[in-house]
């Protein structure tokens, strides 16, 4: 657990710095206009930690060595994952913003998804260590290509027909009806596809911006 800190030392700080900025720019909003409006930020940021939270326990407690402990991770993991880059949806609560206030609500909505992304991008690459030893570094390209996807689904999912990550549990059978229905008539249902492949485009184009940048330092 302290060699993982240490050597996570800077993503952490850079996530805490990330976290304060975000905090204060809704704070300052809530002071001026007087309207919470925007504190749902609070709850989709908290969702989009589960997680980076997730791959964090898998690393600094070596149980990605355990199948029956990682197998249910990874599972718990993708049903979340979509949560982070789900965070870019929520630019569309600027149709509501005033004509005085637009501007700060831009930089505020931007920020809380430009956040979200870089969450996505550091627990991936964490699972991807997690994995290393149980998968060959070959079949990396097309499982990240598959996250990328499930993302997209996910946020289609969860914008446009409302399903949360816990009603997997909560109504599972209604949820499986809803996926079937837009895999067997993909045409008829269109507009999923469209999202689904346009956010697993922009979320796929962040993270390896983010990696070869991290790349490019070394």
């Amino acid at each position: 657990m302290k060699h993982l800190i240490i050597s996570k030392i800077n993503e952490l700080r850079t996530l805490f710095i990330g976290f304060l900025f975000c905090a204060l720019l809704l704070m300052m909003r809530i002071k001026v206009t007087g309207s919470f409006h925007y504190l749902f930020l609070v709850w989709n940021l908290f969702l989009a930690f589960i997680p980076y939270g997730i791959t964090y326990l898998l690393r600094s407690q070596k149980s990605g060595n355990n199948t029956w402990i990682l197998i249910p991770s990874i599972g718990i993991w993708l049903l979340f994952l979509p949560n982070t880059p789900y965070l870019i949806t929520d630019l569309q609560h600027l149709k509501y913003a005033s004509q005085e206030m637009v501007w700060y609500d831009t930089l505020l909505l931007f920020s809380f998804a430009a956040y979200g992304l870089f969450i996505m991008t550091l627990t991936i690459q964490d699972m991807q260590k997690v994995l290393s030893k149980k998968i060959a570094s070959k079949w990396f390209p097309f499982l990240l290509i598959s996250i990328f996807i499930g993302c997209g689904f996910g946020i289609y999912l969860g914008r446009f027909l409302r399903w949360n990550s816990w009603d997997i549990l909560q109504n599972p059978m209604a949820l499986l009806e809803d996926i079937i229905m837009r895999i067997r008539h993909p045409f008829t249902y269109a507009q999923t596809w469209i999202v689904t492949f346009g956010y697993a485009g922009i979320t796929g184009l962040f993270y390896h911006a983010i990696s070869f940048s991290n790349l490019v330092k070394k």
